[in-house]
C-alpha cells in the first residue's frame, strides 16, 4: 500500500454573473466594496476584480457551453439551478435597464485571492454594476 504524504488538494470552481452599464474601471469597483486605498485588503480586492473583469463571457454563450449546461435546458432554468429565482430576477431586470449580462468562473486553485471568493459568497451591487456571486457551493 502507498501513502501520499505530501500536499492533497481537491479543486472547486464557482459561477458569477456580472451586470454592467459600460466598462467598469478597477478604481470604480474598489470604491463600490469599500476597501481604502492603504488597506490590506486592497489587493485582494483588486484580483477579484480582474477575475470577474477580464475575460467576460456574454451570458448565453457561457451557459451555452458550461458543463453543467443541459441541451434541454433553458437559460433562465440553467440559472435557477445553478443560483436561484433570485438571482434569475435581478439578471431580468438588468436586462430590462440596459445592462450587459456576463457569466463567469472563479477557481479555488488560480490564487489566494480567487480561491477565497470561490468558497464563499458576495454581491456587489452599484448603479453601474451588480456582480452576483451568490452561486456557493461549498
Amino acid at each position: 500500500m502507498k501513502i501520499k504524504t505530501d500536499f492533497v488538494t481537491n479543486s472547486s470552481s464557482t459561477c458569477f454573473v456580472v451586470m454592467q452599464k459600460g466598462h467598469v474601471a478597477l478604481d470604480e469597483f474598489i470604491r463600490a466594496v469599500g476597501v481604502e486605498a492603504n488597506s490590506r485588503f486592497k489587493d485582494m480586492f483588486e484580483e477579484l476584480y480582474h477575475a470577474c473583469f477580464d475575460d467576460l463571457t456574454p451570458i448565453e454563450d457561457f451557459v451555452r457551453k458550461d458543463r453543467w449546461h443541459k441541451d434541454e435546458e433553458t437559460i433562465d432554468e440553467y440559472i435557477k439551478g445553478v443560483f436561484s429565482e433570485t438571482t434569475l430576477e435581478r439578471i431580468k431586470k438588468a436586462q430590462a435597464d440596459g445592462y450587459e449580462v456576463y457569466m463567469g468562473r472563479l477557481y479555488s486553485d488560480n490564487d489566494v485571492a480567487e480561491a477565497y471568493f470561490c468558497t464563499n459568497c458576495f454581491l456587489i451591487e452599484t448603479e453601474n454594476f451588480i456582480v452576483d456571486g451568490t452561486n456557493d457551493g461549498w
